[in-house]
């Protein structure tokens, strides 16, 4: 039997929100025991945000905000997880459902937070009918926080 080559690997979107620390801090400890690598996505602006476009050349708020917040949910998370498998970060200028959507074509499973004392934004259930993978909702109200979601059929 042909051993595989493929690397399994888990995208974890964050914002800058205590829930995003959670999800990658759930991704990173995951990804340490289950030999798996982690790729961080920040999507700016964020899905509250009206959309804005980079300038190449001229200074943009919003995507120095994003980057900010995104530095620091890994510094948190670093923090409390010993081994962080992290393969890469990325920041980029898109919709938000967009973004998730088409980077975890090259992922196993996708890891969002859920903090909200509401329950999973609609947001979160779009991206769970969206994606390809399975998905995981992290956070003190997700469905499921510890399995996986199915998502959309290839």
């Amino acid at each position: 039997m042909e051993q595989s080559t493929l690397i399994r690997a888990c995208l974890v979107a964050v914002d800058g929100a205590a829930a995003g620390v959670d999800a990658l801090v759930w991704a990173l400890r995951r990804a340490a025991d289950h030999d798996t690598v982690v790729d961080v996505l920040t999507v700016w602006p964020d899905h509250r945000s009206v959309f804005v476009r980079e300038v190449p050349g001229h200074f943009c708020a919003a995507r120095w905000e994003a980057a900010v917040a995104q530095q620091d949910t890994i510094r948190r998370a670093a923090d409390l997880v010993s081994t962080a498998p992290i393969r890469s970060v990325s920041l980029q200028n898109a919709d938000v459902l967009d973004a998730i959507v088409r980077a975890s074509e090259r992922h196993d499973l996708v890891v969002l937070g859920s903090g909200s004392p509401r329950g999973p934004h609609r947001l979160t259930d779009r991206i769970v009918d969206a994606v390809p993978c399975d998905v995981v909702v992290v956070g003190p109200h997700a469905h499921h926080p510890a399995r996986p979601h199915q998502g959309a059929s290839s």
